[in-house]
């Protein structure tokens, strides 16, 4: 079978490699690419030269609309024939695949911010157990047989297989440190107008060494005049951060999973108010921390210590996952 994945943001990389490096084993794969924040440098740090078609437009629904719109009309020209298409969020792969008559899965874990096109024209989604779909069947006719489950998280699928690096300590120039990584305010799920609090986490943790993880080359400067934050030049593993560091700070969901997974300290300073599904869950175990005031953020890093990783839970949960794939190829296959 010929199977299009398609990667439109950086943390679909993680997620979809696992299952990538599982199907190739039987399948064709084609996969494609947008150009957004590290999604290509992580692609080819992984040996993975995908076809390269769109960049990020920007914030605003009316360029967001056009992006999306104009990326589309050049995957339809540049996409080979498929079989089926795999995606995380699913915008792209799903209307294309219903322009073609092809099946399509569609991964989320979103449940605040739903994909309108994944939704209207995916085949199957896949979804953590903790997923919220109350309102597929009422707004976008998702039908019951469409949806499939699993026990976890998405962030399972990569951390199962996941070793530590022994050397990835060598890359900075501290070996006990905090991370902090910024909002991601160009996103349209952050609410209008929101300010980051970077820069009062800053002036918080200024005793402490600070691994920071900017989104984008104009955020470097906040970290100008601060002998105690490194700035990396190059992406760095993710997962090695996690679990080297004492505690992950981030503006957004996937790094906090990451390190809570793991066993990290995970705080979550995301600016909105609702919270997805899993993060709330998480949130409920006492395995992740949210809050947006520096001080109490730098109280609860100075009080709260490492669990044990969830690592073997996270390989039952890959093993599942595949396994839901595997049924659906089957059945689209025959």
């Amino acid at each position: 079978m010929r199977i299009w994945i398609d990667f439109a943001n950086t943390p679909h990389v993680h997620v979809l490699l696992p299952i990538i490096r599982e199907l190739e084993k039987k399948h064709k794969i084609i996969i494609s690419a947008r150009d957004f924040s590290e999604t290509i440098p992580l692609l080819k740090k992984n040996g993975i030269k995908p076809l390269v078609i769109g960049k990020y437009k920007g914030k605003s629904r009316i360029k967001k609309i056009s992006g999306l719109l104009g990326r589309l009309i050049r995957l339809l020209s540049a996409i080979p024939p498929f079989d089926l298409s795999i995606s995380l969020g699913g915008n792209y792969t799903a209307t294309l695949s219903r322009l073609r008559r092809k099946p399509s899965i569609v991964f989320s874990d979103n449940d605040i911010s739903f994909k309108t096109p994944a939704f209207r024209f995916g085949s199957c989604f896949i979804f953590p157990s903790y997923f919220n779909t109350a309102s597929l069947q009422s707004k976008y006719g998702v039908k019951a047989e469409q949806i499939f489950k699993f026990s976890g998280f998405k962030e399972d699928i990569y951390i199962a297989a996941y070793k530590p690096d022994p050397d990835f300590l060598n890359l900075l120039p501290f070996t006990d440190f905090i991370t902090i990584r910024p909002e991601n305010l160009k996103a349209s799920y952050v609410p209008k107008n929101s300010k980051t609090i970077v820069p009062e986490l800053f002036e918080a943790f200024k005793g402490e060494n600070i691994l920071f993880l900017p989104r984008y080359n104009e955020e470097k400067k906040m970290a100008r005049g601060y002998k105690n934050i490194f700035v990396p030049e190059a992406p760095l593993n993710g997962l090695d951060v996690c679990f080297y560091t004492r505690a992950m700070l981030t503006g957004a969901g996937t790094f906090a999973r990451e390190a809570a997974l793991l066993g990290t300290p995970a705080v979550s300073f995301f600016p909105g108010g609702e919270f997805l599904t899993v993060d709330t869950i998480m949130q409920q175990k006492g395995w992740e921390f949210k809050s947006r005031d520096a001080e109490e953020i730098k109280n609860y890093v100075a009080t709260v210590k490492k669990r044990p990783s969830q690592q073997e839970r996270s390989k039952q949960v890959y093993s599942e996952v595949i396994g839901i794939i595997e049924n659906i190829i089957k059945k689209h296959s025959t």
